[in-house]
């Protein structure tokens, strides 16, 4: 969008003649027409070049064009404007200078402008909510859901207040108070707008509630207009309800693939071809359920591109581990004492870590039924480490070598700080950390905490990568080397490498737990992990679904099977997609040899 002056009709800095050309500039931004709007803020500017409004005017066009960083600096000169003028600063200034900052991760920079537009005016809904949103971003649920309940007091007829409060809600994991919210607003606002029946249906879906899940959506969908938010939840909690029906799975089938998916956004189309890809799976037809999940990953492939996102990055910092983790680099490492747990804590954390779709989220499950257990379920606590890390002259993983006690020690700091952000109580619990690629970062972890025990979560790695193809991941570097079978299986072949590197050379200690062994005899697998931590067996593992549904707070795309009975019918999928499969054996092959499965 450009900027460039046009000195014709320029305004003389009469304040009538002014005032009337920002009022038709915020005409024209109320309608979409920008650029013709950021013409008439130009000229203003060029009659009067401290006039707050065409200052801010211009910030806030830039911001919403996806240009926070320009819009900051036009907002802030406007909020500097209207000092210089002794004009009152209005508190929509400061939260749009919020908004901006938001944007750009500034996080206590924005905190700081929606607390200025609160100062100026208390009861002002626009600040509560979207310093709520930011609450929700720092991962302060609680802090989040207080200031969504006061925008909800301030004006009980605003949808979006109960909607945001009913999202932090499920963000939190909690998702019976987030039904609480919807039905607060149903109570005000009549008739129930198809966006609220339709986030009904879906904390329904999530709570596998299927038939109400199903009623809600339903209804959100009755008017005929498009709702991807209904579509998705209702397309899940059918496929769910009717798996063992091929009469219902082609019916499901039938309708969305007779919706007009172009329609919606493409995170929205992505999570809708995804649907058609797990229905025709279910339905058996392998060939349409692959040509739904290329789909589905050429919209992740475009929004990493859109965005961004390399996920080269990701597999050359796997390679860079794996070359630097060589026996003569652990030789070097500078002696410390002592574990890195703090006084009082009961164990060193204990990190559930394997390949994605090896079963974590089931094992997080049982572990967390263990009244001595608390699991905690990914989150980054390693990302400040690992920053804090890279910013030193070594780098990372090169200053793992100097780490000298206070190092480290800040470290272990750093990881209890963000671990204890999400509830964890390390001094009445075994605290199991699960984030499965974490097993990339085993040498850090040793490093920090030497007595940290890691439970090894394995599955047949063409099971693993095939899964991963077909799973609608949220795009992040990681998870963008899953949109091609090639792609996955070179990211496993890399991790699992990496990952035997560290057996070989540290000495690491881990349980290992088979995913195929966990569905068949779940005792049998699991007493020999709790033994491993110390811990004694306890009835309330043998049933991780009865956990998961009274847990409510599963965040993971496998929500949907760990609510269910234990099941063995994707244990061998892949063969089914042999045909898919066979080009990328040999990358699979040696790792099947060495963890003992078959071809």
């Amino acid at each position: 969008m450009g900027f460039a002056p046009r000195p014709a009709q320029t305004p003389q800095a009469d304040p009538q003649q002014l005032l009337a050309a920002i009022q038709q500039a915020a005409a024209l931004y109320g309608q979409g027409r920008m650029r013709e709007a950021v013409e008439v803020a130009q000229r203003i500017l060029q009659a009067d070049p401290d006039y707050p409004d065409a200052l801010h005017l211009l910030g806030l066009i830039l911001y919403e064009t996806g240009k926070a960083a320009e819009g900051e600096k036009f907002i802030r000169q406007a909020v500097d404007a209207a000092r210089k003028k002794r004009t009152t600063v209005p508190a929509s200034l400061w939260i749009n200078l919020g908004n901006a900052r938001r944007a750009q991760k500034k996080y206590s920079l924005a905190e700081k402008a929606y607390d200025e537009a609160l100062k100026i005016d208390p009861r002002n809904q626009d600040a509560r909510l979207e310093r709520g949103t930011l609450n929700q971003l720092c991962f302060d649920h609680d802090a989040a859901l207080a200031d969504f309940m006061k925008a909800i007091e301030i004006d009980p007829g605003r949808l979006s207040a109960y909607l945001r409060a009913a999202q932090s809600s499920v963000d939190a994991g909690r998702f019976r108070k987030a039904l609480e919210f919807c039905h607060a607003a149903l109570e005000r606002i009549d008739p129930a707008p198809a966006e609220l029946s339709a986030f009904i249906g879906m904390v329904h879906e999530r709570l596998s509630e299927l038939d109400l899940a199903i009623e809600w959506t339903e209804r959100a969908l009755a008017n005929g207009k498009p709702n991807a938010t209904a579509l998705k939840s209702w397309a899940k909690a059918s496929r769910r309800k009717f798996r063992k029906d091929g009469e219902k799975l082609l019916d499901i089938r039938t309708r969305l693939e007779a919706a007009d998916l172009d329609k919606f956004e493409p995170e929205n189309r992505r999570a809708l071809y995804a649907e058609l890809g797990l229905t025709c799976d279910e339905l058996g037809d392998a060939d349409a359920a692959v040509g739904w999940f290329e789909k589905q990953n050429r919209e992740s492939a475009q929004f990493g591109k859109t965005v961004g996102i390399d996920p080269e990055d990701y597999v050359r910092q796997v390679d860079e581990l794996h070359e630097s983790f060589v026996p003569d680099f652990v030789a070097g490492w500078q002696s410390i004492t002592g574990s890195g747990v703090r006084t009082g804590h009961r164990a060193a954390p204990v990190f559930l870590v394997g390949f994605p779709r090896s079963g974590t989220t089931l094992l997080d499950q049982i572990f967390d039924a263990h009244p001595e257990v608390q699991a905690l379920e990914e989150r980054p606590t390693l990302v400040a480490l690992v920053e804090n890390l890279r910013s030193k002259k070594a780098g990372y993983p090169g200053s793992l070598a100097d780490l000298r006690e206070q190092d480290r020690d800040r470290l272990s700091k750093l990881y209890y700080e963000e671990a204890e952000k999400h509830g964890v109580d390390f001094t009445r619990h075994v605290v199991v950390d699960k984030m499965p690629l974490d097993m990339v970062h085993a040498g850090l972890i040793h490093r920090v905490f030497p007595d940290a025990k890691f439970i090894f979560a394995l599955r047949h790695p063409a099971s693993c990568v095939l899964s991963c193809f077909m799973q609608d991941f949220v795009p992040n570097a990681s998870m963008l080397n899953f949109v091609t079978l090639e792609k996955a299986a070179r990211l496993y072949d890399k991790v699992m490498g990496l990952w035997a590197r560290y057996r070989e050379i540290l000495p690491l200690q881990v349980q290992e737990v088979r995913y195929e062994n966990l569905i068949t005899d779940l005792r049998g697998e699991v007493k020999p992990a709790l033994d491993f931590l110390g811990l004694g067996w306890h009835e309330a593992v043998s049933d991780p679904a009865a956990h998961a549904r009274q847990r409510g707070s599963i965040r993971t795309p496998s929500y949907a099977q760990v609510t269910e009975p234990i099941y063995n019918r994707a244990a061998e999928r892949w063969r089914r997609y042999e045909k898919y499969m066979e080009p990328v054996m040999p990358i699979l092959q040696p790792h099947i040899e060495r963890f003992g499965y078959s071809l």
